[in-house]
């Protein structure tokens, strides 16, 4: 019995002793760190300690990496933790419960050196040296870059941060949460001295005296592994600086307000403008233009239209157009088809006439600003806008205020070149003085009182109605033209045939001419010819004539001579009376001699015969011979009355 029993002892303790060393060994993997905790035999830890270190109890900054070792069980506990894995595009934010009080006034611990997080006991003791730093306890200013760590998760607490990404098109502002407090009449953090690459090694900043608050350099776009617990990234889209305009820069960099002696440029009369600074009276404040951006002030050099990263923060920008400032003093904005680049929008011009009546009058206005005349437009007005409002717009509206006041309603209508001549002149002298230049006017409408244009439309109505009928009368002279010209060109071929007939008779003419000349001559010859005949005929002619006369008369004469004694013979036996009425009868019987009228005319009456009855008795009978052609006399009359006409018997 007492056999048995021993062994069973030695048994029972073998197991026990076999269970005790079994259970001191640990096996560590490959992804697994070891963190060790002394229960018992070691030094208690100060005050305020967290992590144990050189045999004191507790928690132990030292781990364990892979392998297999053996620890004496009750005293000593492993825990098996995995290792910190940081994936791509994260980064590791570190937080440690253990280390040095942070100095007053930080936000996160100095960086040291302990192997990335990796040995805890270089972390809370350093080298070993007097002068080695010691790391704080708190968030870190150091983080953990993509990949695997072995971190005592007992002193450090890891978390996951996405790490700072720009997009294409966008720019990082950083604001620096820990570092030298910033001076407070300064608005953006003056430059760190540090190499810090873009605030990717943030004690390079620390350590390069950088301070809190937003910071100047701008981050543009990419990937960034940036401590968010020391620097706050806001991102902002870039500035773009539009064609046809300029941005000026207001830097709100710099602690000191310094005067600039420049001026601007001088637009028309350079005896007229403004060309000393500063712009405004000397009791006022100007805002210094300066050539320096990092001096506070209104940088006088503007940016060129572009793309930029422009610090919100530390500059404020202001367009100024520089191609066109379109104005327009219009009830209606939406001119269709027109692209509205820069055009500011005012209600018509109301106006009154001298003659009392309401007219509204829409304009517009185009000027234009020189890009180097843009920083005084900004420092004097404080935009474009106030520009308009202070100056242009007074200006116009006040040009033809005076100018409706002083015409009638209608020649305001009527003189609206002239207004637009003078209101351009006005604008142009006013402007200068400001460094704008006024480029053209235009008057695009006059809206006159309906009672008044009721008049003067009727008027042109009229007027209109008029030119018409004038018109249509013109039109009806060119209708008549116009067919008189088909007519012609309607004859047109027997007009052509008659000038060719024309011709041919001219040609016929001609020659007829030419003949009748032809026949001229020769009868001219002829006649000579014959003349010369007859002349020779006629002396022979007159030869024997004369020869015939003279035999001719001596008959007579011896016919005479015989007959005169005849006569005298009868006479002598007969009588003178017998022998005259004795011829008379041979006459008679001759038929040389009419003892009948030929024509009677008998006029009613008493047949008294009057001188008057008698006169027109023998006209008649004077005519009637002279139409029957009777070479005799009229042997006898009749009476006749002198009422009705004459009957031919």
């Amino acid at each position: 019995m007492d056999l048995l029993t021993d062994t069973f002892i030695l048994l029972l303790l073998g197991l026990i002793v076999g269970v005790f060393l079994l259970a001191g060994f640990f096996l560590i993997g490959d992804n697994q760190v070891g963190i060790l905790t002394r229960r018992a035999l070691g030094r208690p830890m100060p005050q305020g300690q967290v992590i144990a270190r050189r045999g004191q109890v507790g928690v132990q900054a030292d781990t364990l990496v892979p392998g297999l070792y053996w620890r004496m069980p009750f005293i000593w506990r492993i825990e098996k933790m995995e290792v910190i894995n940081i994936p791509d595009g994260q980064i590791g934010i570190v937080e440690a419960i253990d280390g040095q009080p942070l100095p007053k006034g930080r936000v996160v611990g100095d960086e040291v050196e302990c192997n990335q997080f990796q040995d805890a006991r270089m972390f809370l003791d350093g080298d070993g040296s007097p002068t080695a730093r010691r790391g704080h306890k708190g968030p870190q200013g150091a983080i953990l870059r993509p990949g695997k760590y072995r971190v005592n998760t007992r002193l450090f607490l890891i978390g996951l941060r996405p790490a700072t990404l720009i997009s294409i098109g966008s720019f990082g502002v950083v604001i620096a949460q820990d570092g030298k407090p910033m001076p407070s009449n300064l608005q953006v953090a003056p430059l760190s001295k540090g190499q810090h690459s873009y605030f990717q090694k943030g004690q390079e900043f620390l350590d390069g005296e950088g301070y809190r608050g937003p910071q100047l350099e701008t981050l543009q776009a990419g990937l960034y592994y940036i401590n968010p617990l020391l620097f706050m990234v806001q991102g902002y889209k870039l500035f773009e600086v539009p064609p046809g305009t300029v941005a000026v820069l207001r830097s709100n960099v710099g602690a000191e307000l310094v005067k600039s002696s420049v001026g601007p440029v001088p637009v028309g009369d350079p005896a007229k403008a403004i060309t000393t600074a500063p712009l405004h009276d000397d009791v006022e404040m100007l805002v210094p233009l300066t050539t320096d951006k990092n001096v506070r002030g209104i940088y006088k050099e503007p940016l060129a239209p572009g793309v930029y990263n422009l610090n919100p923060v530390a500059y404020t920008a202001y367009l100024v157009p520089t191609s066109a400032v379109m104005i327009d003093w219009a009830d209606d904005p939406n001119r269709p088809g027109e692209e509205q680049k820069e055009l500011f929008q005012f209600g018509s011009l109301g106006v009154t006439s001298k003659d009392g009546f309401a007219i509204a009058v829409e304009v517009r206005l185009v000027t234009r600003i020189d890009p180097s005349n843009a920083a005084f437009i900004i420092a004097r007005f404080g935009s474009v806008r106030g520009l308009i409002e202070q100056i242009i717009h007074p200006v116009i509206d006040a040009e033809f205020r005076n100018n409706a006041g002083s015409k009638k309603a209608l020649e305001f209508v009527q003189s609206r070149t002239d207004l637009q001549r003078e209101a351009l002149d006005k604008a142009k002298d006013a402007f200068g003085k400001y460094n704008v230049e006024a480029q053209n006017l235009l008057i695009s409408q006059i809206r006159m009182p309906p009672e008044l244009m009721a008049t003067q439309t009727q008027k042109e109505i009229a007027m209109q109605q008029q030119a018409q009928y004038e018109e249509q009368a013109k039109a009806g002279e060119k209708q008549i033209a116009v067919q008189e010209m088909l007519a012609r060109a309607a004859k047109q071929p027997e007009v052509v045939a008659a000038l060719l007939q024309i011709d041919i008779n001219k040609n016929r003419a001609s020659a007829m001419v030419e003949e009748a000349n032809g026949i001229r001559d020769s009868t001219r010859i002829k006649a000579e010819g014959d003349k010369s005949a007859l002349v020779l005929i006629g002396d022979g002619e007159g030869a024997k004539s004369a020869a015939i006369g003279a035999g001719q008369a001596k008959a007579v004469e011896a016919v005479g001579l015989a007959q005169g004694q005849a006569y005298q013979a009868q006479t002598e036996v007969l009588g003178a009376d017998k022998v005259a009425l004795v011829r008379v009868m041979e006459a008679v019987r001759d038929g040389k001699i009419a003892i009948t009228p030929t024509t009677l005319f008998q006029m009613s009456g008493d047949g008294s015969g009057g001188s008057a009855g008698s006169l027109l008795t023998a006209y008649f009978a004077r005519v009637l011979a002279g139409m029957d052609g009777s070479s005799g006399a009229v042997s006898g009359t009749a009476p006749a009355a002198p009422t009705p006409p004459a009957k031919k018997s």
